[in-house]
């Protein structure tokens, strides 16, 4: 026999976004008239994740710059949740946040797991029932409310705030079925591609794998720099990763996935790599000058030695075709065109997964299908739609969840 449960407002999906909505709708109108589905087995399993464990909640930086996608969804949740509506959320949960160098927010504990205990040990005392392992296969409009069903039970909602998120970590339970349910109640949304990924290569240098090194990453779309990041660049056997290849990563895919850059056209792409971005490339010519005579008859590979990681120094070398010369044979053409190489080590990303190592999508909903004061339906009345389903992504540093919080908040005060 099926299950029947009739309700005021039901959430579905209980990652970040989701999460911050329960307790905003418990509180506005009591926890017993709130439900929480999800079909995983527990609550919270991506927000889990983030940070590497650590959750990077929010950044003391929080503005539109660094935002893509739905400009009036971007405004209208940053206008109602800023850095100090964050910091009263959670403080009204009990959590300490501390801030890093670079306005990064963490939880005091540096642990994710203690930003799920407060918000959930919130939800039990507001009394909001979940039902995890409940994976909804419909939802539809009936008599002015909203069912949603699966094979065991059928929930008859005043309200629905959808927060399923969307593709990225499918490991993690994404897989874009809650845009899936909502495109087949009419609601559409824009073309999904991976964003803050690591970047897979057509050249493999499988000897770098593990190599860390500062540089400056630059995206160049036929032949225009299109974007430029800075920071700490990691090799690996596949291609490149790191924090500043993950903010060159969502333009990447655009164009793998569309051939567009910013929306518009795009012949060809490819990705250069400072690796001395202190040094002029005159200036470091004077350098390899001089280590040409310091070194003398060791090989090529060696007049970096006192410059970049040992490994990196080879590939540059045979990337230069002068690896079997000793330095003291290096012509002057030979030092200038290593020069170039460690100024522009250029790579060719190529299609491959990203959406399995992503940390968000890009596309999703947009203000087209939704109202972006209130964030709900254009097309459903009393459906609301937060956090990765979207058309909003953001760059590294918290940008991301602190979206999704504010989304969900917000979607949980237009309830009514």
């Amino acid at each position: 026999m099926m299950d029947k449960i009739v309700v005021n407002t039901a959430i579905v999906g209980s990652g970040a976004s989701g999460l911050a909505a329960a307790i905003t709708a418990a509180e506005r109108i009591g926890g017993k008239n709130v439900i929480l589905i999800e079909k995983q087995a527990k609550a919270g399993r991506k927000l889990l994740a983030t940070g590497n464990g650590r959750c990077n909640i929010s950044n003391k930086n929080i503005n539109k710059s660094h935002y893509y996608g739905d400009e009036k969804l971007i405004s209208s949740v940053l206008r109602d949740f800023g850095y100090n509506e964050l910091i009263r959320f959670f403080r009204e949960l009990g959590l300490l946040i501390r801030e890093d160098s670079d306005g990064r927010l963490y939880p005091y504990s540096n642990q994710a797991s203690t930003v799920l205990d407060c918000m959930r040990n919130r939800l039990i005392r507001l009394g909001v029932k979940e039902y995890c392992s409940c994976n909804i296969n419909t939802a539809e409009y009936k008599n002015g409310r909203i069912l949603l069903r699966n094979e065991e039970t059928e929930m008859l909602a005043e309200n629905v705030i959808f927060s399923c998120g969307s593709k990225a970590s499918p490991s993690l339970g994404s897989d874009s079925s809650g845009l899936g349910l909502l495109k087949n109640a009419g609601i559409r949304s824009a073309p999904l591609f991976p964003s803050l990924s690591p970047v897979e290569t057509k050249e493999k240098y499988k000897v770098l794998k593990g190599v860390r090194a500062k540089g400056r990453v630059s995206v160049i779309c036929d032949g225009n720099t299109v974007r430029q990041k800075q920071g700490e660049i990691q090799f690996n056997d596949k291609g490149i990763s790191g924090i500043c290849v993950f903010e060159c990563s969502r333009l990447i895919n655009e164009y793998l996935y569309f051939h567009t850059v910013f929306g518009k056209s795009c012949r060809k792409l490819y990705v250069s790599i400072d690796l001395m971005p202190d040094y002029y490339e005159k200036e470091l010519c004077s350098y390899l000058r001089l280590c040409r005579k310091i070194s003398d008859q060791q090989p090529a590979a060696d007049i970096l030695s006192g410059a970049l990681n040992k490994r990196l120094s080879e590939v540059l070398v045979k990337y230069c075709r002068i690896d079997k010369k000793p330095c003291r044979d290096l012509k002057e053409s030979d030092i200038m065109q290593l020069s170039t190489a460690v100024k522009n080590f250029c790579f060719t990303p190529v299609n491959s997964d990203s959406f399995k190592t992503a940390q968000v999508c890009a596309g999703g909903i947009g203000s087209d299908e939704v109202d972006p004061d209130t964030l709900m339906s254009r097309k459903i009345k009393n459906l609301y739609i937060c956090g990765e389903m979207l058309n909003v992504d953001g760059d590294c540093g918290g940008f991301n969840l602190h979206f999704a919080f504010g989304s969900g908040i917000k979607a949980a005060k237009n309830i009514k």
